[in-house]
């Protein structure tokens, strides 16, 4: 089974989504506040859920959100958690916050402390 590359276009409440099995790089820039959260993230965890099984590179996820709801966290929540389960490669994520927002910063060392997973948090 080959694993595609999902990219969705950002709208008004949906973030740019990015996911590239061939490079390993993920990336989800804007913000997260969709009516129907399950419709819109379903085949993005769909998508992590299988590269936890087939994914063969070093994955490297890129969260450039400005805003996000309480939905969108616990969809985060479960990807971060889903993706501490595989053995099968390293993953880092890159939490990018304004020097000014201090929520979304929290909001990933939030995540961090629920995880194992390695975060790196730049301003911008």
């Amino acid at each position: 089974m080959i694993l595609r590359k999902l990219e969705i276009k950002e709208q008004i409440d949906t973030p740019y989504v990015c996911l590239d099995p061939s490079t390993g790089i993920c990336e989800l820039t804007g913000k997260s506040f969709p009516e129907d959260i399950t419709a819109f993230y379903s085949q993005i965890l769909d998508w992590f859920e299988e590269y936890t099984f087939i994914g063969e590179k070093n994955l490297v996820i890129n969260m450039k959100l400005s805003y996000f709801n309480s939905a969108s966290h616990k969809i985060y929540t479960e990807i971060f958690e889903r993706l501490m389960d595989s053995n099968n490669f390293n993953i880092a994520v890159n939490w990018y916050y304004t020097k000014e927002d201090d929520e979304i910063l929290e909001n990933g060392k939030i995540y961090q402390n629920l995880t194992d997973l390695h975060f790196n948090f730049i301003p911008f």
